[in-house]
């Protein structure tokens, strides 16, 4: 007999409270005797003698309705049970009798089986009595007993927890006696009646943190009783440590109740003496088989990215510096945050145009969709001023000529499966009014004219020449505060050449439209001086 089994011998035959052992106390009623009653709840017809004796029955035709009888645990017949997975997040397996299956909800769960999840999966576990235990990520476990008493109306479960997390709500009528809920791990057992609790195994230390009622933990080198709202740590071959209080759940009520964006990025006040903290989001209704399981080493509630629409709740914890969980706070959202608002293209945020019927571009979603437009004159959509759905696909030109001045844009999609999604971000643009467009240059001479038409009196006017259309480096860059400029001809070849309006404390018009010059030279003076020149000389 190894030593769990040992330590779980001992535990069930101790008769101190936190041994979490007593007698089944049984009320005679009319017709009972030691021979059905053994016959009826006890593992064996020849206990009955044992019976008689422990209750120091001398006369078993004395034996009245109403009188207790003490019947020792260890001899109540127990029915087999199975328990049931009623929640999968991810993958996991199952290996019994030697064969190997992966779990779906709803399976059967016997004696013996193994169940293990992967590193981003859980799955919630549910006893015939409604108990529920949540296997965590990177978990592995085995159901070594699980058993009805009849006679008791409780349930006996033991569990082999070799490493990784294990989350538990035990129904409170197990405080019945014969009631058993017993976790076993390299380091010490867990056993309690009636409780939430947590346990995570890794290597030889087993923390336990009791959200509600108790949990005696023990070892071969002693025993401690963690209450409510107090954890504890074992390590293997040491007493487990004296129970600390939890830290105190998190406060998130600055969390919103609708969630538009994933993955989840919400900070929360820091808890004191954390220094970490676990998110877990599961759907609702209840809290089964965990979605989304995160740590944060900043107080921020966290998620994956993959999580669906539909309504969550989601369960914040900080962690000291012994690895203990604290206690849990709750915050109920719905998601919904599929389709994902397509990539605004153009205008770009806090761009410039000129037209008045804009072209807005998007990026396009695989499968079918439609698309959800919106105009707006502020960032908040509180003056819209166009509203369309239904687009088949960008671009989507403004019907209605837009003024001048500032405006927002966004764009939802729609599919057959989500419906239509969140909005995209709020994209700004100005529009404005056309840069000044430079008249046909002039060259006279050894001169270059360029003139344009004037925006308003107190303007400034920027003009930019450059062999290069894109201006990626310029002849000439200058401001001028006239709508004209005359500067000395350049080398002869092709120029280019625009101009924008600098009005104080406003923003620079956009560039008016770009003139292509081409400058020659008159060489003829200098062909008839050289000519001359030649025949003075000859």
């Amino acid at each position: 007999m190894g030593k769990c089994a040992v330590l779980f011998a001992v535990l069930l035959a101790g008769n101190s409270p936190g041994a979490l052992a007593e007698d089944f106390v049984y009320v005679v009623r009319t017709g009972d005797n030691p021979w059905n009653l053994t016959q009826r709840y006890l593992k064996s017809i020849s206990l009955w003698p044992a019976l008689q004796e422990y209750n120091q029955i001398t006369d078993a035709k004395s034996m009245l309705p109403g009188q207790r009888l003490h019947i020792p645990l260890r001899w109540l017949r127990p029915t087999a049970a199975v328990a049931q997975i009623v929640d999968l997040r991810g993958e996991a397996e199952m290996l019994s009798a030697g064969e190997r299956v992966a779990l779906k909800t709803g399976m059967s769960v016997r004696l013996g089986a193994s169940l293990r999840t992967g590193r981003e999966s859980s799955l919630a576990i549910e006893y015939p009595d409604g108990s529920r235990s949540l296997l965590g990520p990177d978990s592995e476990l085995r159901l070594v007993d699980l058993a009805r008493l009849p006679v008791a109306a409780t349930q006996q479960v033991r569990i082999d927890l070799s490493r990784g997390r294990l989350e538990n709500a035990v129904q409170r009528q197990a405080h019945r006696a014969g009631g058993r809920f017993v976790i076993e791990t390299p380091a010490a057992v867990a056993a309690v009646r009636g409780t939430r609790f947590r346990v995570v195994a890794s290597g030889d230390v087993l923390r336990a943190e009791t959200l509600e009622g108790s949990l005696l933990l023990a070892n071969s080198a002693g025993r401690a009783v963690v209450g409510g709202g107090r954890g504890s740590l074992a390590h293997a071959g040491r007493a487990p440590a004296g129970p600390v209080a939890l830290l105190a759940a998190p406060r998130l009520e600055q969390l919103p109740e609708r969630v538009d964006r994933l993955p989840l990025q919400f900070a929360f006040p820091a808890v004191p003496g954390a220094l970490r903290y676990r998110t877990q989001v599961a759907p609702l209704p209840g809290f089964a088989a965990v979605a989304s399981d995160h740590l944060s080493e900043a107080p921020r509630a966290t998620s994956s990215a993959d999580l669906a629409n539909g309504s969550y709740l989601i369960r914040v914890r900080a962690i000291d510096a012994n690895g203990l969980e604290g206690l849990d706070a709750d915050r109920q959202v719905v998601i919904h945050a599929r389709p994902e608002p397509p990539m605004m293209r153009q205008p770009g945020a806090d761009a410039v145009v000129i037209d008045e019927h804009p072209a807005f571009l998007w990026s396009e979603g695989s499968g079918p969709s439609d698309y959800h437009f919106q105009l707006a004159s502020d960032a908040q959509f509180a003056q819209l001023l166009v509203d369309v759905a239904g687009i088949a696909r960008p671009p989507f030109v403004a019907p209605q000529a837009l003024a001048l001045g500032q405006y927002y844009w966004r764009v939802a999609r729609r599919t057959p499966t989500d419906g239509e999604g969140p909005f995209s971000d709020a994209q700004a643009f100005r529009r404005l009014p056309a840069g000044p467009a430079v008249d046909a240059p002039q060259q006279a001479g050894n001169r270059l004219d360029l003139r344009w038409r004037a925006s308003a009196a107190d303007e400034r006017y920027q003009v930019q020449l450059s062999t290069d259309q894109t201006f990626a480096s310029s002849v000439l860059e200058t401001e001028t505060s006239q709508p004209a400029l005359s500067i000395d001809k350049p080398a002869a070849g092709i120029y280019f050449v625009r101009v924008r309006a600098l009005a104080p404390g406003q923003p620079a018009s956009p560039w008016g439209e770009t003139q292509k010059i081409e400058i020659t030279h008159n060489y003829w003076p200098i062909v008839l001086i050289v000519a001359a020149t030649l025949l003075i000389v000859f």
